[in-house]
């Protein structure tokens, strides 16, 4: 077969918002459910699911699949959970999954930091066993529904801090990677609760939820360690492996700075964190105000600031018709939370067996890795639309973490070539496949065509 070698173009400017849909990543909205009396905590009358409502109506204007669901417990501190809870969960994800939703899942039992009420430890295993043996019974459910299980059950909303009893953590994380599926990753709050499991099996699915980001380094954000120490070193580097997640104090709250966080800082954090998803009900329009990020949507970016900041980006993102554009950072971080993937290259010809062989150079943009978008296909079309299919096979998503480019290839009998397709799937759910930030086709069993011009 003739050498083919193409460049495919890359997406302009406000070109790239076609890729805000792409699953498991992004902005996400934050919910409640308490077992038991299946209500909303801290929104007295509210319904579970119809509080979700009205947190997508609230959001509708904002690209916004991914939902936290804090589960409290707080009703079964003194009793194993019985089928009464157990319904109420699985209708509260039958909900989101009718409402094309998924979920960070957090359990958590103390709602505040009074101490008044707290399950003891023997309680909390009790039940992460019965929850294991649920998630069991319900995996298509669980697959289709829950992105990462978060590390909570210890202390107020789960944070792991003024829990009324004491909690061996290292018991109670390890008790937690059993709980959760081999497919589900884990998250914790911060680094030194992760130490409790590095250089385990258990260590490269456990990633971060950093609970307080304000931009500039705080004592209460996830790394041990203030930036340039070994220790936020440490974070950087291992972070780019994992799933995470972010949000920042209430707007309300007046902690650091007055509660102005300075967007260009976020960007930096959020970069340095490799962010996959931030909550987008802190510090925005919520409780009826104006926050931090309704400013960030008149702060403008250009792409010398972009990497000023440390941001990953492509030129593209900045022009629009030939001409360099100004971006928001409100846009910038809509755009580049997760990942951000663009082909850079299509090689395909001989191999030396007689078959054929095909290189692809992928590019990553985004703040983080694909992360378990575990199989890159290669799809090759003919002149009468019949259709092969190759895996790369020396494909991971860890080749792809956020700001890299990597290249993979693969071999077999092509035959004639019409056209080249390529997918980026997630397998343990359906619809999983990435959109690549290139002007291609991009069709419903998510494949992204390229055609072969002479």
């Amino acid at each position: 077969m003739d050498t083919i070698l193409l460049h495919p173009p890359l997406l302009e400017g406000e070109g790239f918002s076609v890729l805000r849909q792409n699953p498991d990543r992004g902005w996400r909205m934050e919910t409640y459910l308490t077992l038991g009396s299946n209500t909303v905590m801290f929104h007295e009358g509210k319904t579970p699911l119809g509080f979700l409502d009205e947190q997508i109506e609230l959001y509708r204007d904002t690209p916004c699949a991914l939902v936290q669901v804090y589960v409290y417990l707080t009703e079964y501190c003194k009793r194993a959970l019985d089928d009464t809870a157990f319904a109420q969960l699985q209708a509260y994800l039958d909900g989101v999954r009718e409402r094309k939703l998924r979920v960070l899942l957090r359990f958590a039992y103390e709602f505040d930091v009074n101490r008044k009420v707290g399950p003891t430890s023997r309680r909390i295993h009790g039940h992460l066993r019965q929850i294991k043996q649920w998630f069991a019974e319900h995996e298509p459910l669980v697959r289709d529904t829950v992105l990462v299980l978060q590390a909570g059950v210890i202390g107020a909303w789960g944070e792991w801090h003024t829990a009324r009893l004491y909690h061996n953590k290292k018991k109670m994380l390890y008790a937690l990677c059993d709980t959760a599926p081999a497919y589900l990753p884990l998250q914790v709050r911060m680094q030194k609760f992760k130490d409790c499991v590095q250089n385990t099996e258990n260590a490269a699915r456990v990633g971060y939820h950093d609970d307080f980001l304000v931009g500039a380094y705080h004592k209460w954000n996830t790394p041990a360690g203030e930036p340039d120490s070994e220790r936020f070193q440490s974070f950087v580097k291992e972070s780019r492996f994992t799933l995470n997640d972010g949000e920042m104090p209430w707007g309300r709250d007046k902690t650091v700075h007055e509660g102005c966080i300075d967007g260009y800082e976020m960007l930096t954090a959020c970069a340095e964190h490799s962010l996959s998803t931030l909550s987008l009900t802190h510090n925005y329009i919520e409780e009826g105000g104006q926050f931090n990020m309704v400013r960030w949507q008149s702060e403008k970016l250009n792409a010398l600031r972009a990497s000023e900041l440390g941001c990953p980006h492509t030129s593209a993102y900045f022009t629009q018709n030939g001409k360099a554009l100004e971006r928001t950072v409100f846009d910038f971080l809509t755009d580049h939370l997760g990942y951000q993937i663009a082909v850079r290259e299509i090689l395909a010809g001989d191999a030396a067996d007689g078959r054929q062989t095909a290189t692809v150079k992928l590019s990553n943009d985004g703040f983080a890795l694909p992360y378990a978008f575990t199989k890159l296909r290669l799809h090759i079309a003919d002149a009468n639309g019949n259709v092969k299919q190759f895996d790369f096979t020396d494909y991971m998503p860890e080749k792809l973490t956020g700001n890299s480019t990597a290249a993979f290839s693969v071999t077999g009998d092509f035959g004639a070539i019409q056209k080249i397709g390529l997918s980026l799937e997630k397998e343990v759910y359906t619809p999983s496949a990435v959109r690549f930030a290139n002007r291609c086709a991009f069709d419903e069993n998510g494949v992204n065509w390229f055609e072969i011009t002479p």
